[in-house]
Formats: structure tokens, sequence, C-alpha cells
């Protein structure tokens, strides 16, 4: 073997090797940037009526749940004390108080649970190849993952009940964990976060 036949062949296996490493670490970014948009919490946002008089609202009560699904999964007992409890910590720590809808409320809390299927498709972006006797720089298309998930939404409605008008709505969504235990904790951070600016500001 000739110095430049082994020249050659040691820069063919150099170009292999770093274009191995560069394919794992586009596949590391690839699952950190999934992971990253996937743990980056619930999206959450809230909607009022600027002329409503917020500082009048001193109790409340609850109306009920409706299941977006129309199946009555959601619609039971376990997920209405869970959600139920933590609007009400929430609204009383903002110094309304609940009471029963017979006693003439302020406010009637409405919410609304919806649960979908949802697709995520993450790419590598382009892979780098070897350069070719020509001098020219080949890429790839790079490596494409599917990743199957369950979407959550959950609708907070605030009504004046009197006039039947909504004077507030938060709107979450986020991706569901596979165990109950972490899908409650979302739930709690995205309600916290719902009413951490409760009550809006009136417009003047």
């Amino acid at each position: 073997m000739t110095v430049g036949s082994a020249g050659i062949i040691f820069s063919e296996t150099l170009l292999k090797e770093n274009a191995m490493k560069t394919h794992r670490i586009l596949f590391n970014l690839a699952i950190f940037g999934f992971c990253f948009y996937a743990c980056t919490g619930p999206n959450v946002r809230t909607d009022f009526d600027p002329a409503a008089d917020f500082a009048k609202f001193r109790t409340f009560a609850f109306a009920g749940l409706t299941d977006m699904n129309r199946g009555g999964v959601f619609d039971n007992s376990l997920t209405r004390t869970r959600i139920e409890s933590t609007v009400a910590s929430q609204l009383n720590k903002k110094g309304l108080q609940q009471v029963q809808l017979d006693q003439h409320p302020n406010l009637l809390v409405h919410y609304w649970v919806d649960v979908k299927d949802k697709q995520r498709v993450q790419s590598s972006g382009p892979t780098a190849g070897a350069y070719g006797w020509g001098g020219a720089y080949g890429t790839g298309a790079g490596n494409v993952w599917t990743y199957e998930y369950k979407e959550g939404t959950l609708i907070v409605d605030l009504v004046e009940p009197t006039k039947k008008e909504l004077v507030w709505r938060a709107t979450m969504v986020a991706d569901l964990s596979d165990t109950a235990q972490e899908n409650v904790e979302t739930g709690k951070k995205a309600i916290a976060r719902a009413f951490e600016n409760y009550p809006p500001k009136r417009s003047q």
C-alpha cells in the first residue's frame, strides 16, 4: 500500500466517523427538542369581559362539567372533585367564598374537559455525507420520528348568573402523561397559572 492510498483510506474513514457522529448528535437534538416541547408545561390562556366589575363578585358555585368528547368518560365524581377542589382553592385565595346554587352566588363556575389523540412528527433535519471524488458534498434527508400522545384541554368559565353572561374564561391545554398523578399535578399547575392574574384589571 502506498502512502497516497493510505492517506485516502484514512480520510474516508475519518469522514465516515464524522458523519456517524453528526447523525448521533442530530438524533439526540431531535429527541431533546421533542422532550423540551412536551415538558415546557401547559399552555394557559385567559380572556374576560373588560366591562365586568369583578370587585362585586364575592361568592361562587359550581354549575357542572361538560364532557366535550360527549362520551361521558370524564363526567364522573373523581374528575369533578379534583377540578372543583383546585378551582375553589384558587378562588378562595382571591377572597371569594363557595356557596350552594340555591344561595344565589355571584358567579357560576362551569368547566369543560376534552382529551384527544394527537401525533407529532420530529425530524433530525438533513444529515451530512462524505465528500465525493468530484468535490461535491452529499446530504441526506435525515430521520423522521412520529410520536403518539394524548392532549388534554380544560376550560373554566365564570358566568354572571343574572344576565347569564360569560365574564371570564381560562383555556388550558397540555400533553398528558401515562400516570393519573402526573396529570393531576399538571392540572393543578395549569389552574394556578390561570388564576394568577385574577381578578383582571377593569378597563377605565
